[in-house]
């Protein structure tokens, strides 16, 4: 959330991964890397419109401050931004969901880290055969 998505450097690397059809994993708000993919890109198709996937959704960080989680308000909220770039967003809740849509695989929170690992084996093993 803070510095990646605005690396130009991730974004090239994204870029390329996109490119050159490499496997892109992210788990909760490691999503927000993916606008990184627009840094340097300006006037380009988006190169994750139109992928739907799993992220920890925008309605759970504008509740957290009031549990403690985090200090205070997020500046903003990635699942706004991704979906204004033409993400699809799958999930309003946590509940460790998982998705793959083509080499991009997601996963909602922590709770999803054994399922994403799981499912991101089984991706490589398919580009592996």
């Amino acid at each position: 959330m803070l510095g990646l998505p605005q690396s130009p450097e991730l974004g090239q690397v994204l870029r390329w991964a996109v490119q050159h059809d490499k496997l892109v994993i992210a788990l909760c708000h490691g999503p927000a890397s993916l606008l990184a993919a627009q840094v340097g890109a300006e006037g380009q198709a988006f190169a994750f419109e139109g992928y739907e996937i799993c992220a920890f959704p925008d309605g759970m960080d504008k509740q957290t401050p009031a549990i403690g989680y985090v200090p205070g308000p997020m500046p903003w909220y990635m699942g706004e931004r991704l979906k204004a770039l033409g993400v699809k967003i799958l999930n309003t809740d946590i509940t460790g969901r998982c998705h793959q849509d083509g080499l991009l695989v997601t996963g909602d929170s922590p709770l999803a880290s054994d399922a994403l690992g799981r499912l991101a084996v089984q991706a490589l093993r398919q580009r592996a055969a």
